[in-house]
């Protein structure tokens, strides 16, 4: 046999030195926050929390019941030794669990954000009320022994109940703000008729250059709503690649929850793809159990056929599209796209679904006169419809837009 050429050795060397030096680095371990990859690690991370106090801390999926695992599914941070904020990224049912590993702590402080005020939460057996005009509550864990404490929220609705969508805030907090006041007006209005406004879904792009200022403004306009909120990065979320600012403010952006009636999947597709743990989790994501109706919500529009404003991969954009049609998704929700677009019947593997682009949060949409507001998403039963709330520019007491062809504008 012939020797192979020299030129061949110092790669193999170089290649046998890396092997045994154990130089296969695992994803991530020099983070890169545009990596969609990097992201979801982040959002675990955020989602688990050792205190100072040796307490441990985590959100779970609301039906488990071992402390043994976790769920990214909102984000934890420590206020000091002794206590601990927990904002909650889902609508609808959640759990925590706590855990001390030194016997000399006996209480946690907690403060719960982002948590509907009629949802029932409690510690154990003990009901903890809500705090008057907000989405929070405040309460102490006390350890009696070594058995973990659980926290459990959930909310019990009518048939009919409300979820609102919008999405493309960006350089226009103050138009957003507008948005809100409309919510909580709404809000009012629907619970007077029973039939409640049970979430805000933001689907990407609440800040512009993905300042912490940005961020912190948002987080407090949103604050000022008297029902919770569900938000996915989009793409000017996620510009500055050493640190998961996004997460740190908002926590996960793959996630899924069911809210009364309706479960809702929420994909972060800042960087133009979904991360590869997160589509092999596709099927498990868009599960809605024994819920009526599925939504999926991202921020880039996949459209059939060709790619979705903004996706890196064609293929990627048509494979998200066939697992909406292969779990039977009702409505597609999306932003990106400064405009409201409805899309009724995209054809996709012999079904048909629906795609809503919502990008009216707020962003500048063009010459002329823009179309800002929100999608209200009423179930009511197996009934699922859809209407625009126009809420126009300062300047404007009336709507600015004529209704799309195919998407009406909400009657009240």
């Amino acid at each position: 046999m012939k020797p192979p050429s020299w030129r061949l050795w110092p790669p193999l060397v170089l290649l046998c030195a890396r092997l045994e030096l154990g130089c296969v680095q695992p994803e991530c371990s020099s983070p890169e926050y545009g990596n969609p990859e990097c992201r979801v690690i982040a959002e675990n991370d955020l989602a688990r929390l050792h205190t100072a106090g040796d307490v441990e801390v985590r959100f779970q999926e609301p039906q488990v019941s071992s402390t043994a695992s976790w769920s990214a599914t909102g984000l934890l941070r420590e206020l000091d030794p002794r206590a601990v904020h927990a904002r909650v990224a889902t609508p609808g049912a959640f759990a925590l669990s706590f855990e001390r590993t030194d016997a000399a702590t006996t209480a946690l402080y907690v403060v719960l954000d982002n948590v509907d005020p009629a949802a029932t939460v409690m510690v154990g057996a003990t009901e903890v009320s809500a705090v008057p005009g907000s989405t929070r509550r405040e309460l102490d864990v006390t350890f009696d022994d070594d058995a973990p404490v659980w926290i459990r929220g959930s909310r019990s609705c009518p048939s009919r109940f409300r979820v609102a969508f919008t999405a493309d805030i960006q350089t226009n907090p103050l138009q957003f703000e507008r948005i809100v006041d409309r919510l909580r007006e709404e809000h009012r209005e629907a619970q007077a008729a029973g039939e409640p406004l049970v979430a805000l879904v933001v689907a990407g792009d609440l800040a512009e250059n993905s300042r912490e200022d940005e961020f912190e403004t948002v987080a407090e306009i949103l604050a000022r709503l008297p029902f919770p909120t569900a938000v996915v990065p989009g793409n000017h979320d996620v510009y500055r690649p050493l640190h998961p600012l996004y997460n740190r403010r908002f926590g996960p952006g793959n996630y899924a929850f069911t809210v009364c009636d309706v479960h809702v999947a929420m994909l972060d597709t800042g960087s133009g793809a979904i991360a590869r743990s997160v589509q092999a989790r596709l099927p498990e994501l868009l599960d809605r159990g024994d819920a009526r109706h599925l939504v999926a919500v991202m921020h880039h529009p996949p459209y059939a056929g060709v790619t979705g404003a903004g996706w890196s991969r064609e293929d990627l954009a048509a494979q998200t599209l066939a697992e909406f049609a292969l779990a039977g998704v009702d409505l597609v929700i999306a932003g990106h796209a400064h405009a409201l677009h409805d899309f009724p019947h995209v054809e996709v593997a012999g079904t048909s679904l629906h795609e809503v682009v919502v990008g009216t949060g707020g962003a500048y949409q063009g010459v002329g006169v823009p179309r800002y507001g929100y999608l209200r998403a009423s179930f009511d039963g197996d009934q699922l419809r859809t209407c625009f709330v126009e809420v126009p520019p300062p300047g404007l007491d009336t709507a600015a837009s004529e209704p799309l062809r195919t998407l009406d504008y909400c009657a009240d």
